[in-house]
C-alpha cells in the first residue's frame, strides 16, 4: 500500500482513480498510436484509454462489426423493394455516380 491508502499500481488522477497496467504490443502496435498521438497533440495513454473504452462499449453492446452499425443509418430511400432487389438498386446507384 502507498501512503494514500491505494495499492501501489493505483493512483489518483484528477478526480479519477487510475490503475497502472503493463501490456505487450508489437512494434507496429506501439508505433502507430505514438505517431497518432503526436499528430493530435494528445498522449499515447489517452489514445489507449479511448481505444479500450471503444472496444468495451462495442463488445458489451454485442456489436462485433462496427460497419454493421451503419446499416439503416441513411433512413428510407423511397423504395419498398430494396431488400429483394438490393443488387439492382446498388448497381443503379453505382451507374448513376459514374
Amino acid at each position: 500500500m502507498c501512503t494514500d491508502g491505494l495499492p501501489l499500481h493505483t493512483r489518483q488522477w484528477g478526480k479519477a482513480i487510475v490503475t497502472r497496467v503493463q501490456i505487450l504490443l508489437s512494434e507496429e502496435q506501439d508505433r502507430r498510436p505514438e505517431a497518432l498521438a503526436r499528430r493530435l497533440g494528445a498522449s499515447k495513454s489517452t489514445l489507449v484509454r479511448e481505444g479500450v473504452e471503444s472496444v468495451l462499449q462495442r463488445r458489451e453492446a454485442g456489436n462485433s462489426d462496427p460497419l454493421l452499425e451503419l446499416v439503416g443509418q441513411a433512413g428510407p430511400i423511397g423504395r419498398k423493394d430494396v431488400s429483394r432487389r438490393h443488387d439492382a438498386v446498388l448497381g443503379f446507384s453505382r451507374r448513376k455516380k459514374a
